[in-house]
């Protein structure tokens, strides 16, 4: 008896190959389409930082000059070293950590008292929002000029109360500590407003039912937000604090109009002392190997607050 091995009949779906092959052609298609959408961005990107950056960077090795555009040859790692035998920019690290380490968490921690206490609907609210944000969206440079005004010795509102109680006028701006204080106190007022309404938009967020729960516990208004809403907006908390603290590295504006990074470099920054290396002394390679090392403290800063936001376990309310 023979036996007949039969092959399996392969079935063949008419259109099939057709329908796949439309499908790849469509998603090579959309591919091409995005990279042509994107790349009026990448061109831009690349120009206009990438290309800077890496000019930056290569400066940062030579004995550049920005007065006649001449690099006289590279120097390794000299403006680095000189960098930390340098007195200025040493006081000028050390004012601008000052400067983070007050601003940051002091601007974060008035941002959410505001916005824990504007939280509850009240007849006016939305003014006080406002008046708090105001600051934020003034122009810096108008806003420093009338700062200046407020504390200057010669009729300055501040100082007109300071003489008032008997006591002679302060040169806020010019003598030392009060110059780094102006600016710190400056920065703070103009930047609460911001971090307040970040902190209300996470606020309102907030499912009504746990704070309805918490109340039928007994929990007050104080244990409410220490136990509930402040292990909610941790996630807000850690995005102001990356923010807050590159944005903090980078402080000029306000050092440049109050004080000049004045009195005997009392309130210089990081960035202030760039722009006088570069600008004012013309030493383009050291003030190119000063922001290199800015542009590296603000990434290790950015990455190890994210490894830390990122270690925290899921908050879980039953």
């Amino acid at each position: 008896m023979t036996s007949a091995v039969q092959n399996p009949t392969r079935v063949t779906v008419p259109g099939r190959r057709s329908s796949t092959a439309d499908a790849s052609r469509m998603e090579r298609r959309e591919g091409r389409a995005g990279y042509v959408l994107i790349a009026p961005t990448t061109v831009l990107l690349a120009l206009f930082y990438l290309y800077p950056l890496a000019q930056t960077v290569f400066y940062s090795f030579t004995n550049w000059n920005p007065a006649s555009g001449e690099t006289n040859g590279f120097v390794g790692l000299s403006n680095f070293t000189g960098l930390f035998r340098d007195g200025e920019f040493v006081r000028a690290a050390g004012n601008t950590a000052l400067y983070v380490v007050v601003v940051v968490p002091v601007t974060m921690a008035i941002g959410l008292f505001f916005a824990a206490l504007l939280a509850q609907p009240f007849r006016g609210r939305g003014v006080y929002r406002a008046l708090l944000f105001v600051p934020y969206i003034a122009p810096i440079v108008g806003s420093a000029l009338i700062f200046s005004f407020i504390l200057s010795p010669l009729g300055g509102l501040v100082n007109g109360v300071v003489t008032a109680l008997g006591a002679p006028p302060i040169g806020f701006l010019t003598s030392e500590p009060w110059a780094l204080v102006s600016v710190i106190v400056f920065s703070i007022w103009q930047g609460v407003g911001y971090t307040m309404i970040i902190y209300s938009a996470a606020l309102t967020n907030i499912p009504q039912s746990y704070m309805e729960a918490a109340t039928l516990d007994g929990a007050g208004p104080i244990r409410r937000f220490f136990t509930i809403s402040l292990p909610l907006v941790a996630p807000t908390t850690g995005f102001l604090a990356i923010t807050g603290v590159i944005g903090a590295l980078q402080v000029f504006t306000q050092v440049y109009v109050l004080t000049q990074g004045g009195p005997i470099n009392s309130s210089e920054t990081i960035l202030y002392y760039i722009y006088n290396q570069g600008f004012v002394f013309f030493h383009g390679g050291s003030a190119s190997a000063a922001a290199v090392l800015l542009l590296i403290v603000g990434i290790l800063v950015a990455v190890v607050q994210l490894r830390v936001i990122n270690r925290r376990d899921p908050i879980e309310l039953n």
